[in-house]
């Protein structure tokens, strides 16, 4: 006997435009579906909160007001949010269908990305986050499941604004509870429960850790675990699990996931460390090498010279480099090359 419940939203017409197809994904808060607008005939998108959640008018009225600021933020690695509604009393959000999958899709079927792959990803991560922190909104849930890669190439984040809804509604939190995924929560949001644009920025080296180890650097039988080290262990160099790692992305990493908000990139630096090139755009070359900057160093630092028993290498300072033949002796090969171009992810 089949005792499988029909999904009734499937078939059905929001607002006497829009008919729901099908669905893409279910999580904590909300259903996803793919639907037909039929004024204008295109594909998209509709969010559909969870039932739990409509009997909180609190919540339904942070969800309008949360799609509208939403809605005002228009960039090209943003999911663009349409339009928003109610149908029997659930709230929906109609967004821009991005066909392709999900950054989280691609690392269960590959395990890892190439370095150039995940640079290609983390560029258009990092802008998206900077457009919305311009703009004085915080994404507070930054992870694989919320970058979506489309067919044609493009990388778009999805959910800004939707974990600061889920923190404050009476249905899902209660004080001291944290929101946002554990793997990738920023340490200040585990001790002091507030997050401004420096935990996107924690949050999005965890993903480049992610892409390039295969899984996040921090792993716990309960969430408390996984928290506790966000709060009190050393974060590891991507290259501690990975062979292969570039000292440029461990030196990325490393910055971005410091433990003192303050000590994290500013924007314009996230800007320049993470840029990837978008079609028929170069990416810079100014010469300086910023692959061979040893881990740990701070993202506008020179490639420091050589370790101890290696007399003859000094540290180079901005303007002091050393020759070619130095530098690749230090890092062994395993530094970025200058023209060496980030790589889009082959779906």
């Amino acid at each position: 006997m089949n005792k499988t419940v029909a999904d009734p939203l499937l078939g059905a017409v929001l607002e006497e435009r829009y008919r729901v197809r099908g669905m893409i994904a279910r999580g904590g808060m909300a259903t996803v579906y793919h639907a037909l607008d039929e004024r204008l005939e295109r594909t998209v998108a509709v969010k559909v909160i969870h039932p739990a959640y409509a009997t909180d008018p609190s919540f339904v009225e942070r969800f309008g007001r949360e799609a509208r600021s939403i809605a005002r933020l228009s960039h090209p690695n943003v999911v663009a949010v349409y339009d928003q509604g109610s149908h029997n009393g659930l709230a929906f959000l109609v967004m821009e269908y991005v066909p392709g999958r999900t950054l989280r899709q691609l690392l269960t079927e590959r395990g890892k990305l190439a370095p150039e792959e995940a640079i290609g990803v983390l560029g258009p991560l990092l802008s998206a986050l900077a457009a919305a922190h311009r703009v004085g909104m915080v994404h507070r849930d930054v992870k694989p499941e919320n970058v979506l890669l489309s067919t044609d190439g493009t990388v778009k984040v999805a959910d800004f604004g939707l974990a600061r809804i889920a923190e404050s509604s009476r249905a899902t939190s209660t004080k001291g509870v944290m929101f946002g995924t554990v793997a990738y929560v920023a340490p200040e949001i585990v001790t002091v429960g507030t997050a401004d644009p420096r935990a996107d920025v924690y949050a999005a080296g965890i993903v480049l850790f992610e892409m390039l180890t295969g899984q996040p650097p921090y792993r716990g039988e309960t969430p408390v675990s996984v928290a506790y080290q966000h709060v009190h262990a050393e974060m590891p160099a991507p290259s501690e699990r990975t062979k292969g790692v570039p000292y440029a992305l461990d030196d990325l990493v490393l910055h971005a996931t410091r433990r003192e908000p303050g000590a994290r990139p500013p924007e314009r630096r996230r800007r320049d460390a993470g840029r990837a090139p978008g079609r028929g755009q170069r990416p810079r070359d100014d010469g300086r090498a910023a692959g061979h900057r040893a881990a740990g160093a701070p993202l506008g630092d020179a490639h420091r010279g050589g370790a101890a028993g290696q007399p003859g290498l000094q540290p180079a300072g901005r303007h002091q480099r050393p020759r070619k033949s130095e530098r690749h002796r230090i890092c062994r090969g395993r530094c970025v090359r200058a023209r060496a171009r980030p790589r889009a992810v082959q779906l």
